[in-house]
């Protein structure tokens, strides 16, 4: 019998449901015709069906061998392989997918499951080019662009998987963690807020609206919304360690201190408890009995969370090679949770625009036209140098409306790239117009003069002295050793600039670069510029304020000097120096750099001409 005799029978047998009763008389038609390509075909897609698999890579590969251009037999074999868990040999079969969609499609994935991202995302883009249309490709994509650093190119798929009819919980998670990593707080809450209202039983995206509210400064609605998850959660939960933190963020370590005590009531005495115990038993300053509760923490807490408790658990007991590891520990968590970010680091960039300066001195002012506004007041200093302490005393005078941390001038940055060396006075004028506009936004502009305290402003000089020549400037200053490691040891979120601080050496190289450019504009621009010092604020801080006061035209206020009742009053803080600033001015922070100096004398080269010149001694 000839070979296209034996298939109909085959076909019927497969139309019958008989997927084995298929195999076998496939399977003996190619005994006799084993270069058939019809019955290899057959036989390939009996033996899929009918799950058996070792049969079914015989046939593929055999078919493959006889038509090499099969794209179905080539797509047929890769995603029986990853099946199999045979990813290897899969992807040496996916990476030529040409126009296939469930090929590129598969490649997609086993470059995302191999960390290969920058492939993960050409096979995606291939496979939503012959269906754009795939949902589940847009979220893929999503979350591959985030982890090669791509926030508007991962914000953008994710909002494209939800409009072409992504409606599921895990779809708006991404996309609110990829605004969170990227900065977009608005616009989180705004999605989170959608994803909750679409999903109102979904305890993640309760969750996620809870910390969205309170990175908007909405820190009582914050709260309720994470203490309604606390009535559906089974156990204790994601929804008490976030309520809990929140609690910690805010110093209301009481109300934490009772959220542990009625879990505990409720038979919810969980090993993750350790971890809320220790975070409050560290605030009230018992340190022994923190580090007994922090080495119970299990590993369902992120290890960020729980190396940044012991790292500083640690540090105040006093254990400087411990608390260093640990800090390590929490940075390298940091950099696995966030990947790589796209661009120059933080530091080339920096380095970027000192270059600029020179041509930016060059140019006029431009004249403020009808701007109704006073300049703004600029706070600056190196992160960690004191800037949230002094801007939280400034919160005490009506006549101040305070931005800590804001992206005015970031939106006016992105919006007018080469803004530092803008000759077209149009040009400038409307970017000084955005900035109002973003600042309106934020605060209450009823007459108030601005204060945006930003510290990596001071390596923007050229665009600030460009928007407000008359700006006066507040360089916060610390010893730069000290700086250096308060920044290793903090915990921030891994923004462009703040990666630059899970490394030391890169911190120091940083912090030179940033002091360069510093320098540079006070070289060439006609800055209005004063200077408070870190260790003399906590050592006499009303003989540091009052010359600020004077520089700034403004009257003194004793209120000035009650910092605890101004952080009383501000709610949630957004730096890494929120627990400090409801605590009394101390002073054990200062010089603890050198209880580290063996973990800083590689850096300390690089450091040692800003020591110097600083007025500091090494």
């Amino acid at each position: 019998m000839t070979a296209d005799t034996l298939i109909q029978p085959i076909v019927d047998r497969m139309r019958a449901g008989d997927m084995p009763g298929a195999l076998a008389l496939a399977e003996r038609a190619l005994a006799d015709h084993p270069a058939s390509v019809p019955l290899v075909g057959l036989a390939a897609m009996a033996a899929l069906r009918a799950g058996e698999k070792p049969r079914a890579e015989i046939h593929l590969r055999r078919q493959l061998a006889l038509t090499p251009a099969d794209r179905a037999a080539r797509t047929n074999l890769a995603l029986l392989l990853a099946d199999l868990g045979r990813n290897d040999e899969a992807l040496d079969l996916a990476r030529d997918y040409g126009d296939s969609h469930r090929l590129s499609r598969l490649a997609g994935y086993l470059h995302q499951q191999t960390g290969e991202m920058a492939e993960a995302a050409s096979a995606y883009d291939a496979a939503l080019a012959a269906q754009p249309g795939d949902v589940e490709i847009w979220n893929n994509l999503g979350n591959v662009r985030a982890a090669l650093g791509d926030g508007p190119g991962a914000v953008k798929a994710f909002e494209t998987a939800i409009d072409r009819g992504g409606n599921t919980p895990d779809i708006f998670l991404n996309l609110c963690r990829a605004l969170r990593r990227f900065e977009s707080r608005a616009k989180r809450l705004n999605v989170a807020a959608e994803g909750h209202a679409r999903f109102p039983d979904h305890a993640d995206l309760a969750i996620e609206h809870g910390l969205a509210l309170a990175s908007n400064g909405r820190v009582v609605e914050a709260e309720a919304a994470l203490r309604e998850v606390l009535t559906t959660e089974e156990g204790f939960g994601a929804a008490h360690v976030e309520l809990g933190l929140l609690l910690e963020n805010l110093n209301k370590l009481d109300d934490l201190d009772q959220l542990i005590s009625d879990a505990a009531a409720r038979g919810l005495d969980a090993p993750e408890m350790s971890f809320l115990r220790g975070w409050s038993l560290r605030r009230r300053d018992r340190f022994a009995e923190a580090a007994v509760e922090a080495e119970r923490i299990p590993s369902t807490i992120s290890p960020i969370r729980s190396q940044q408790l012991k790292a500083e658990i640690a540090d105040r007991l006093g254990h400087a090679d411990e608390a260093f590891a640990a800090f390590a520990a929490m940075n390298a968590a940091s950099l696995a949770e966030q990947g790589t970010l796209a661009g120059d680091t933080f530091r080339e960039r920096t380095l970027a625009a000192t270059a600029r300066l020179p041509e930016s001195a060059q140019l006029p002012p431009v004249p403020r036209g009808d701007d109704p506004h006073p300049a703004p007041m600029f706070i600056v200093g190196f992160p960690r140098s004191g800037t949230t302490l002094l801007d939280t005393m400034l919160m005490a005078m009506p006549e101040l409306e305070v931005f800590e941390e804001q992206a005015m001038l970031a939106h006016v940055r992105t919006a007018f790239p080469t803004l530092a060396v803008e000759s077209n006075t149009a040009q400038v004028q409307a970017a000084r117009a955005l900035y109002w506009q973003q600042a309106a936004l934020l605060g209450k502009m009823d007459g108030r003069r601005v204060v945006d305290k930003h510290p990596l402003h001071m390596a923007h000089m050229g665009e600030v002295h460009r928007l407000f020549p008359d700006a006066q400037i507040v360089l916060v200053e610390r010893h730069p050793c000290d700086v250096v490691l308060s920044c290793f040891m903090a915990n921030f979120v891994l923004n462009q600039a703040m990666r630059s601080f899970t490394d030391i050496q890169e911190a120091a190289r940083t912090y030179d670069a940033v002091f360069s450019a510093w320098e540079s504009a006070e070289a060439l621009l006609p800055l209005n510029t004063h200077r408070v010092r870190y260790e003399r604020m906590v050592g006499n801080l009303e003989g540091e304020l009052r010359p600020l006061i004077r520089f700034l035209g403004l009257e003194w206020h004793e209120d000035l000097l009650d910092h605890r009742k101004a952080a009383a009053s501000r709610g949630v803080v957004r730096t890494a120096s929120y627990a400090q600033i409801g605590q009394p001015i101390y002073s054990h922070a200062r010089e603890r750099w050198r209880r580290y100096r063996a973990h800083l004398e590689p850096i300390l080269p690089i450091l040692a001409p800003w020591v110097e010149k600083l007025g500091y001694e090494l």
